[in-house]
């Protein structure tokens, strides 16, 4: 992914830039109520479950869910799955010495990169096969639908290029818009529709969209609102995920202050809207929304230059949730000054990511019930 981060240390930052992110303040703690059209499971019962690890040092994260108890992610820098708590290697070719499992749809169809000395390869997986299936052209696969439909990219003459699988074979390629490059490709739902993201370049002037792939193969790509060309090199906007009504959510990287915001983008993609931060943290990202309840999980963080200052004061990064209304929400840590990050959320409020233990280690995790133990911090 290309990006140019601008991050100059500065003594002193102008109080217009510091006003919209720092007027939250804080409320006590108390726990989430599901906004109207969430639905909670009758059996749901709020837990922070610890899945199990590869041997070894390292750490451990869920990148995405699928049906029942089955996790898909990474355990020291291999792909994995869980079912349940129980960890499972998915094998290695020869040639490759690790990666991760980024997605599973509700058919068990896993996808994801592996890396190797000096090559990637994108690929597709099911629970008790004895080889993955390696796509073709493919150098990272980020996302696959109930069809079966998957995407990534690949690269190809020095440039990034989108891909759409159906199986083994390439369905079809993702152009970006006239004049853009790509820098992603993210997401894919039921509908075929897709998310990713590119930059486009004009007079040593570049500005960032995320984009819009429908799902005719006929149609261009669209960039999603807001951008900026006439050329602001400070602003990035990164889609990570679509649901089944093609909301988008993801994040908006303003580089010239180190700060990053959850963002969503809904049909017809003509605005772009920043639900806002956690508490008072002044950073954070959206990284998945539920396939049907509008439910949005990422990670709060603290800029480097907004504050709090001096930076090491800043609490550890902390898994959130945004029920779709309301402001975001905490999920709990798993040790008091561990870090946590959250990456796939379910229609069943379970919460898929990695949260530091008690001895310093990142373990691969599953909030259950995730609303029902959310609060205000």
């Amino acid at each position: 992914m290309m990006r140019r981060h601008i991050r100059t240390a500065v003594a002193v930052v102008a109080t217009s830039f510091l006003t919209p992110l720092l007027t939250a303040s804080p409320a006590p703690a108390s726990p989430a109520r599901p906004a109207d059209g969430v639905r909670t499971p009758a059996d749901c019962r709020p837990a922070l479950q610890v899945l199990a690890s590869l041997p070894g040092s390292g750490g451990s994260q869920v990148k995405g869910l699928g049906t029942s108890a089955l996790a898909v992610g990474s355990s020291h820098e291999l792909p994995v799955y869980w079912t349940g708590t129980r960890v499972h290697r998915v094998p290695l070719p020869a040639g490759f010495t690790g990666g991760e499992v980024a997605a599973v749809n509700a058919k068990g169809l896993m996808v994801g990169s592996l890396h190797g000395p000096g090559r990637t390869a994108a690929f597709s997986f099911r629970a008790g096969a004895r080889t993955v299936t390696l796509l073709p052209e493919g150098a990272h696969a980020a996302d696959v639908n109930d069809r079966g439909l998957i995407v990534g990219d690949g690269g190809k003459g020095g440039a990034l290029t989108g891909l759409e699988w159906d199986g083994a074979r390439i369905h079809r390629r993702l152009a970006p818009p006239a004049g853009y490059s790509l820098t992603s490709v993210t997401a894919i739902n039921n509908a075929g529709q897709i998310a990713g993201s590119g930059e486009s370049v004009k007079d040593e002037e570049s500005w960032s969209a995320g984009l819009f792939w429908s799902a005719r193969s006929s149609d261009a790509a669209v960039p999603l609102q807001r951008f900026w060309p006439a050329g602001v090199p400070y602003d990035y906007w990164y889609p990570r995920d679509i649901d089944r009504a093609g909301r988008i959510v993801g994040t908006h990287d303003f580089t010239r202050l180190d700060t990053r915001t959850p963002t969503q983008w809904l049909p017809p993609y003509t605005t772009e809207s920043e639900p806002g931060l956690l508490g008072e943290r002044t950073s954070g990202t959206f990284e998945a929304i539920s396939p049907t309840t509008n439910v949005s999980v990422g990670t709060a963080l603290d800029s480097n230059m907004v504050g709090p200052f001096p930076p090491e004061t800043a609490p550890p990064a902390q898994a959130q949730i945004w029920p779709g209304t309301g402001p975001l929400l905490a999920l709990p840590r798993l040790s008091p000054k561990g870090a946590s990050e959250a990456y796939a959320v379910s229609d069943d409020q379970r919460v898929g990511g990695s949260a530091v233990d008690a001895a310093s280690t990142p373990r691969a995790v599953i909030w259950t019930c995730a609303l029902r133990q959310a609060y205000r911090p």
